[in-house]
Order: structure tokens, then C-alpha cells, then sequence
């Protein structure tokens, strides 16, 4: 099992701006590619305030398939600062060896918000 936890800002993430998009904040991180194995992903994920939208997107270097649509939106963290895996359960999925994902952020306010999420890999 591998486990990833990354909070905008913080450990090689860019910082959520106002009005501005993360493309992949996975990008450099252990998760971002699987490995010769396929897996069981589990995502969980928050927010602490109003207002960040998500994606998630499976790449196989040929195709992109849609995990989590686009402009949806994150959950505020009911403890700011703090991601509960009792609370912020997003999904589980199969994802096939060799497998690039892509984590999608954008924060749709004139404010800065802080995103976090916890990438399980089993």
C-alpha cells in the first residue's frame, strides 16, 4: 500500500491562488505515475473554505479517461486544516498499470484556499 497526503502550498504543490487552476498537483509526486502494477485507487479530499472545483483524469499516454468530471466540487473540511477519512471520502477505483494521474484544482473565489487530498494506493 502507498499513501500520498499533499495540501496546496506545501511540499512541492503549488499554492491555490485566487481565480486560478493546478493543472496536475500530482505532477512530481510518487502517485502521479502507476507502476507495472494495476491498483485500487482511493481519493479523499477537502477544502477550507467554499469555492474549489476538482477533476481527476486517468492518462495512458494514448487516452484520457474522466474519473471525476470537471467543476466538481471539493467539501469543506469540517475541522480547518484537518482531512478525515471518515468525512471525505471521494471514491475508489481500479486503475490499470501504467497510468498517469491527473489531479485537477481550480479555485473559483477572489480568495486563496488551502486543498488537500490523500491518494491510497492498494
Amino acid at each position: 500500500m502507498q499513501t500520498l497526503q499533499l495540501t496546496t502550498g506545501a511540499a512541492g504543490v503549488p499554492a491555490l491562488a485566487a481565480n486560478s487552476s493546478i493543472t496536475n498537483a500530482l505532477a512530481g509526486q510518487s502517485v502521479e505515475f502507476f507502476g507495472s502494477k494495476a491498483g485500487i485507487l482511493t481519493l479523499y479530499a477537502n477544502a477550507d473554505a467554499v469555492g474549489v472545483q476538482h477533476t481527476l483524469f486517468l492518462n495512458d499516454g494514448q487516452d484520457i479517461k474522466t474519473v471525476i468530471p470537471p467543476g466538481s466540487s471539493l467539501s469543506v473540511a469540517s475541522t480547518v486544516g484537518k482531512l478525515k477519512t471518515n468525512e471525505d471520502f471521494i471514491g475508489q477505483w481500479a486503475v490499470p498499470a501504467g497510468i498517469r494521474l491527473v489531479w485537477g484544482l481550480t479555485n473559483t473565489t477572489g480568495g486563496a484556499i488551502v486543498a488537500r487530498g490523500m491518494f491510497v494506493i492498494s
